[in-house]
């Protein structure tokens, strides 16, 4: 997908063809990045690219690209069903249904080295041969290291397209070996108008809850909104019955619950230290008068909280029990500082 955002960065390394065998992306979470590479897979394996470097969109390659079934194409993605990526076909059944049970947040050393095999082998049309790794900061340690001789000496006609918005945490051996392409954030104007064309309602409000990335934005579905909705008016203390916000909130997702506890408290924050509000600026009045109860020391260390939570969210736990202790951990702060 082409992102106005993306064109100059194109244009300049894409179309001129000055990249490597392996190209690191970087870039804000949610901002179109992982598109950006799967043009670049695209691109490279279309039959009849146009001039801008794109894919013509129309040849046996393109539509197999857009299906998901290019044998010349390998996505390690622990964020994807196996159903929707050719590397993992060979896998059995039980490792399916132990991904079913547990979302799986990490790339393994097996599935670095089936892509490695992948790519020692003829390339099926006779183009180029595609490993794209998103989100590359996912990589194991020995996943990582893998990688690392593979990429010392790339087999001839291979990419590698490494997706990350956490450059920091990939080896420094495996980033020095990669062409290193930071893609650009995009403006207000251009993030609020693309969502705009998606036919989303209030954009600006959506690009607010996700610090300005219109692909995050895109992803907030009914049941953020549901338990954003529900429990703003808990945490501005225009309703006092925590308990039962615990059970309102029971039956959806624990991710969103933190992710408005965090974005909130960030407000907080800053509306006390700054005296601006980043992320629910419609309630921007509430936030501030509940930032004038709180004092900034207890706060920070409940935000240090909520970012410890947010780590165990991968890990089996009480949902109930785990969301009542947030819940009252945030009534107590403000209670202390009602009456202090």
């Amino acid at each position: 997908m082409k992102l106005v955002w993306h064109a100059a960065l194109w244009k300049s390394r894409i179309t001129a063809g000055t990249v490597s065998q392996a190209i690191l992306l970087t870039a804000v979470r949610g901002t179109g990045e992982l598109e950006f590479a799967f043009r670049i897979a695209q691109s490279r394996l279309c039959r009849s690219p146009l001039e801008s470097g794109d894919a013509c969109g129309v040849c046996d390659d393109c539509r197999w690209f857009d299906s998901g079934s290019h044998p010349d194409f390998r996505c390690l993605d622990p964020g994807l069903a196996r159903s929707d990526n050719p590397a993992d076909d060979a896998e059995d059944s039980r490792a399916s249904e132990r991904d079913v049970r547990k979302p799986r947040t990490q790339i393994s050393i097996d599935e670095v080295r089936e892509a490695s095999e992948f790519l020692q082998i003829s390339s099926h049309r006779g183009v180029a041969r595609i490993v794209l790794i998103h989100p590359a900061h996912a990589l194991t340690t020995a996943a990582a290291n893998a990688l690392l001789k593979v990429l010392e000496e790339p087999p001839a006609g291979s990419l590698f397209l490494l997706v990350t918005s956490q450059p920091a945490r990939l080896l420094a051996t495996v980033r020095s070996r990669c062409t290193k392409l930071a893609l650009a954030k995009p403006s207000r104007t251009e993030a609020v108008g693309w969502l705009e064309s998606t036919g989303m309602t209030n954009p600006e409000l959506a690009l607010a809850q996700v610090g300005g990335a219109p692909y995050a934005a895109a992803e907030l579905g009914e049941r953020y909104w549901t338990v954003r909705s529900a429990l703003l008016p808990y945490l501005s203390g225009i309703e006092q019955d925590w308990l039962r916000a615990s059970a309102t909130l029971i039956d959806v997702d624990l991710p969103h619950v933190v992710q408005v506890l965090q974005t909130w408290c960030w407000d907080l924050l800053s509306a006390r230290f700054r005296g601006d509000v980043r992320y629910h600026p419609d309630r921007s009045i509430d936030i501030g008068r509940a930032a004038s109860r709180m004092k900034g020391i207890e706060l920070a260390d409940f935000v240090r909280k909520l970012a410890e939570s947010r780590r165990l969210l991968g890990h089996p736990l009480n949902a109930r029990l785990f969301m009542e202790d947030l819940l009252m951990s945030y009534k107590s702060l403000m209670q202390v500082h009602e009456h202090s």
